[in-house]
């Protein structure tokens, strides 16, 4: 991170138990402005659980989690959703409306009770729709759309409630490739352009390595590893958290790292 990057989130000793599965443990997390992180782990690490708890859709009864200096709880719901946007990983729609009106609800933050949306929140809803490939699906309804469609609706939602800090749970995977290296595009660029800060949860190493500034590794619901690409994708912290033999190599077009998975090691 550069001198100009301002911190936003910073998560302390934060601590998470279903029943009496302890989920996460004492974990301690600053994010800043205009960066673009990525949790990675096996599954049941912790990634969801982390991103649920910064977006305050859970609150844990140890440990706090402070938005620009300020505890997340003290915000009324349309405060934080101006602050924060989710992106969840099950994205099923059951109410029929069309794609531009899922896309419009990301504007209800700025709205007042029973105010209609100005020519202004359509013009955002419609670069959102534009810049996600669905603006040609504006009419169709929720229901009559692929699981990949509706993943990029619900990340054009995401993106017309013009928060500071998105974070995205699995946001590619129901995607194909093509769409994945454009969803991925486009979040990178809106953190580049110093609008957004971006933090998802993704399974893929080497996209992560790709695209990310920052990863988050966890491993049984603690922080294993945090750092740049070339610190956290290496071949011992990938054996010891996955159980994995792995050779990781330089990419040669991107320089980041490369894994290429051989055998389990437990």
């Amino acid at each position: 991170m550069n001198e100009n990057n301002k911190l936003l989130i910073s998560v302390k000793g934060l601590d998470w138990n279903y029943g009496e599965d302890r989920v996460l443990e004492n974990v301690t997390l600053d994010l800043y402005s205009n960066g673009f992180y990525g949790i990675i782990g096996p599954n049941g690490s912790g990634k969801t659980t982390l991103l649920k708890n910064i977006s305050r859709s859970l609150i844990t009864k140890k440990g706090k989690v402070f938005l620009s200096e300020r505890d997340i709880t003290e915000f009324s719901n349309k405060e934080l959703a101006k602050k924060i946007s989710y992106v969840p990983q099950n994205t099923n729609l059951e109410f029929e409306f069309s794609v531009t009106d899922i896309v419009l609800m990301g504007r209800s933050p700025y709205l007042k009770r029973f105010q209609c949306e100005s020519t202004y929140d359509m013009g955002i809803a419609k670069y959102a729709m534009q810049v996600t490939d669905i603006w040609h699906l504006r009419h169709k309804n929720i229901g009559m759309v692929s699981g990949g469609e509706r993943q990029r609706v619900i990340i054009a939602r995401a993106l017309a409630q013009q928060a500071d800090v998105m974070l995205l749970d699995e946001p590619v995977s129901q995607l194909d490739i093509h769409h994945q290296i454009e969803i991925l595009e486009i979040l990178k660029k809106l953190t580049e352009d110093n609008r957004l800060t971006v933090v998802m949860s993704i399974h893929d190493l080497n996209m992560a390595a790709q695209y990310c500034e920052r990863l988050i590794l966890m491993d049984k619901g603690r922080i294993f590893k945090e750092g740049g690409p070339h610190e956290v994708i290496v071949e011992e912290n990938i054996r010891r958290v996955y159980g994995l033999n792995a050779f990781i190599m330089k990419n040669p077009l991107t320089d980041k790292p490369h894994l290429i998975p051989l055998r389990k090691t437990w």
